[in-house]
């Protein structure tokens, strides 16, 4: 009889102790994220996508029906993403939270709505400081490219009024970052627009971080662009060793007794793409005197792979695979795209090309075909 009360009890305590777990179970937060969405002016069945910028990934996607639709997945810090839905999209902080979308269709960069976590508010706080703007320079631009200007007086001032909305933009954008270093927004914003900062802030601005912040991969490089030697006109070329395209190993100082210009560049870089078809008209004349060698910033490798393919790429077309933050990157001090360096075959950094202009082929061949360099030993 004492046997079987005791073995009552025991079984009691054990059911109330699997109930125990069972309620802290529900308790435990999810993990992940749960985007709620409606994109008003969709047609049931609409695709709509949350993508990875940096990554260069599809992280979810769905479809849509009466506008609404929900995505979900994890993220492993907070992310910027893009919405997309019928070539409109709109710009996103993802973190593993419960979050709310909406927007109507057409422009919706302008005109989405978000709520979520601490990024995301601060997104939206930047957002309503420089929409104004935004609406502004995107006008003027839509009618400088549509020509819907009457004459060359009004051309002018659409102009002038597209520079200095975008320039206020830029400038409140800075502001927000420096004002919120201790986000990963603000800290992102930095590293975009680092060439904006002396080196020395740079490193105070890095010295004040939180720790989670430090360790990420935007800090470090942040921290190697205000503490390193980086690649400047008129002085030797940096070395590195990365790998091809075709996964061999590749070193920049075993290319000898040439011309080389070494292009920074991605898939979804619409100039870069266009110089690497202009570069491909000209190789077969100049590939005597001149190595080209493309460095991918995709971390996508069929992208990379479909870029090179499309483009005639048939010279050294290179990657270290570590996209926007990577070292070699941060050394040669690449913040916009293309980025480019023509090394005279003495191994010093006679021009640097930010962005792609009709003319820079052009000087690359004057250059390589009328001067002369003092060969040295590597």
């Amino acid at each position: 009889m004492i046997n079987s009360r005791k073995s009552t009890r025991q079984a009691l305590l054990y059911m109330l102790m699997l109930y125990s777990i069972s309620l802290h179970a529900q308790d435990k937060p999810v993990s992940g994220f749960t985007i709620s969405g409606n994109i008003s002016g969709t047609k049931d069945g609409s695709q709509v996508r949350l993508v990875d910028i940096e990554q260069q990934k599809i992280i979810d996607s769905s479809i849509t029906q009466n506008g609404a639709f929900i995505l979900k997945g994890h993220v492993a810090e907070p992310t910027t993403c893009w919405i997309e839905c019928n070539n409109e999209y709109a710009t996103i902080q993802v973190e593993n939270t419960v979050m709310t979308f909406s927007s109507p269709l057409k422009d919706m960069k302008l005109h989405s709505t978000t709520r979520g976590g601490r990024e995301q508010s601060l997104q939206n706080e930047l957002n309503n400081l420089q929409r104004r703007y935004e609406s502004i320079y995107t006008y003027a631009y839509d009618s400088l490219k549509n020509k819907l200007y009457s004459s060359a007086k009004q051309k002018e001032h659409l102009m002038k009024v597209f520079n200095e909305a975008q320039d206020t933009y830029m400038n409140i954008y800075v502001a927000f970052g420096l004002k919120h270093i201790d986000s990963y927004l603000g800290l992102d914003i930095i590293f975009r627009n680092r060439q904006k900062i002396s080196k020395d802030s740079i490193l105070l601005l890095y010295n004040s971080l939180p720790e989670m912040l430090k360790g990420t991969d935007r800090a470090r490089a942040l921290k190697i662009y205000a503490s390193e030697n980086l690649a400047r006109k008129g002085e030797r070329f940096l070395d590195f060793e990365v790998c091809s395209i075709d996964g061999k190993p590749f070193k920049l100082s075993d290319i000898k007794g040439k011309y080389i210009y070494l292009a920074f560049g991605s898939f979804s870089c619409g100039p870069c793409r266009k110089e690497n078809r202009e570069l491909a008209k000209i190789y077969g004349t100049l590939g005597k005197q001149l190595d080209i060698v493309n460095f991918s910033l995709d971390v996508n490798r069929n992208e990379w792979e479909t870029a090179a393919k499309k483009d005639g790429v048939v010279w050294h077309s290179v990657s270290d695979m570590m996209g926007m933050t990577g070292k070699i990157k941060t050394l040669y001090d690449v913040q916009g795209m293309p980025t480019s360096f023509l090394i005279d075959p003495a191994g010093v950094i006679v021009e640097r090309f930010d962005g792609y202009h009709e003319d820079t082929i052009e000087k690359i061949t004057s250059i390589v075909t009328k001067k002369k360099a003092i060969m040295v030993q590597y």
